[in-house]
């Protein structure tokens, strides 16, 4: 469904477009009518219409400049006018479309038609961003070849001197040619702990902390040692 804002000071013409668009079923929602563009102002974030019915020639704000508050706007606006004059600035403000009095019925649904099209494929490119970003990898440049690693599979990095150890889940161990520094800062997007200068661990993999002995268990069934620094940091991130 698309959410609808009317911004006209003719109450006629906010009645006959309301039922023009009413006409068009559940395609449409009406979330917000105004008289005037200044009372706009002050609801419209709050309204989160998906576009905008704007009269250009209002007495306390015309359009243009009733636009000029949103540079970043989330919404389409579309130009509702009477005078055919105002079209070339129309396309300079980047209106999706413009529309003239008396409001042509088939010219109206199909302009609506394609603001439900742009909308749906702005759903599904977010949708498929935030998945490419759940299963974003990690790649590491080495010597002769790039390693590439899903976060998600990585139980902890050991520090060996100038170089690294990357165990995984399915039991392997990596030797890489970076420090444990290096990796610390690949892997802080993620939920990964530096609790030791030695062990660089995944959140997502804790098991139990043992208060007593100070050691972490992690899924493997392996204890490693919190440092006495980093133990109330580390803590706090568990919760």
């Amino acid at each position: 469904m698309i959410r609808v804002v009317i911004i006209d000071d003719e109450p006629k013409a906010i009645i006959s477009l309301e039922w023009e668009l009413k006409q068009l079923g559940e395609l449409v929602e009406v979330v917000g009518k105004f008289g005037g563009a200044e009372q706009a102002l002050q609801e419209l974030e709050k309204l989160r219409p998906d576009c905008i019915f704007l009269d250009i020639e209002m007495p306390d704000l015309d359009g243009f400049k009733f636009l000029g508050h949103f540079p970043n706007r989330s919404f389409e606006v579309i130009f509702v006018t009477a005078h055919a004059e105002h079209a070339i600035q129309a396309i300079r403000e980047s209106a999706f479309d413009y529309l003239l009095k008396p409001v042509d019925q088939a010219d109206l649904e199909s302009l609506l038609e394609r603001i439900h099209t742009k909308l749906n494929n702005k759903s599904i490119n977010s949708a498929s961003y935030n998945t490419a970003l759940e299963k974003e990898k990690i790649v590491i440049n080495m010597d002769d070849q790039l390693l590439v690693l899903d976060p998600d599979e990585v139980i902890y990095c050991e520090s060996e001197g100038s170089y690294s150890y990357i165990h995984t889940l399915n039991g392997g161990k990596v030797l890489v040619s970076k420090r444990l520094k290096l990796l610390d800062n690949l892997f802080s997007k993620y939920k990964f702990y530096r609790i030791h200068h030695s062990f660089l661990i995944n959140l997502g993999m804790v098991k139990a902390y043992e208060k007593s002995t100070g050691k972490v268990k992690l899924i493997d069934g392996i204890s490693l040692p919190v440092s006495r620094l980093k133990k109330a940091g580390f803590t706090e991130s568990l919760k």
